[in-house]
């Protein structure tokens, strides 16, 4: 026999499970595209030539890639003479870094610079190596030079630290607290972002890119850093001005980066 009783049971179950089916559907995918964006954020692997200028005239190239394993991460810059600028400069120099990527930080882990002689059998001519130490608080150790500085959480050298940046900006995080570690010094410093977007010319001299420039000086430079919004705000150009030889180095683009 039909009873409206049981159907109307019957009805509220199937109700009831299709709300919960809908509800279980709905956070089942908000934590898809959440976990989706917090990985979607990190710097992606990368290889990257940069004409390195001064006053307006090529003095080499700086090819600088990026490669992980998991979080842990090498940052690699390899610069050397080109043209006539390689007739007066015999030196080249390496320059390797460690990072570790998180979903919501970029961690300095060590840095290291090898120059030698630009030549086919290379001779080391200096190194400079900075490392954590393994005490209590940690610090950072210049070792060549046996000095220490404190350790703090947004540290980074020269090479990194425009990578921190593009990093900062794809996670929206603010662009103050840092640290840039050099031989002679440990700076703190805030970035400023500067002026209105712009498109920059490659050294190609034939792609132009939208860019945001940001700011920022040391004790002994001040830097200018053009990131590119559209790649992942990946940096364009870079502008060194050291203080004390009032000179300005430059490395832009030579083309777009391209992944590994």
């Amino acid at each position: 026999m039909f009873h409206p009783t049981s159907n109307s049971r019957f009805s509220n179950f199937v109700l009831n499970k299709h709300r919960s089916f809908s509800l279980f559907s709905f956070f089942a995918l908000t934590l898809l595209f959440a976990t989706h964006a917090a990985h979607a954020a990190t710097i992606k692997t990368f290889s990257a030539k940069y004409e390195v200028q001064a006053f307006d005239i090529k003095l080499g190239t700086s090819v600088q890639t990026l490669e992980c394993n998991g979080q842990e991460c090498t940052l690699t810059a390899k610069a050397k003479p080109s043209g006539l600028a390689s007739m007066f400069i015999n030196e080249a120099t390496e320059e390797v870094i460690h990072l570790k990527q998180t979903d919501n930080e970029l961690i300095w882990q060590s840095y290291q610079k090898t120059t030698h002689t630009n030549s086919k059998t290379p001779e080391i001519l200096k190194t400079v190596k900075f490392v954590k130490t393994e005490t209590d608080p940690v610090q950072v150790h210049y070792v060549e030079k046996d000095r220490f500085w404190p350790l703090h959480s947004k540290l980074f050298d020269m090479v990194s630290m425009a990578y921190a940046l593009q990093y900062a900006k794809l996670n929206q995080q603010p662009l103050n607290n840092f640290y840039l570690q050099d031989t002679g010094a440990q700076d703190a410093v805030t970035v400023e972002p500067y002026g209105e977007a712009e498109n920059l010319e490659l050294a190609d001299l034939e792609t132009s890119v939208e860019s945001e420039q940001y700011r920022f000086e040391t004790s002994k430079a001040k830097v200018k850093i053009w990131l590119l919004p559209r790649y992942d705000y990946f940096p364009g150009r870079i502008d060194v001005y050291n203080i004390e030889s009032e000179k300005t180095i430059t490395l832009i683009l030579e083309e777009l980066p391209k992944p590994l």
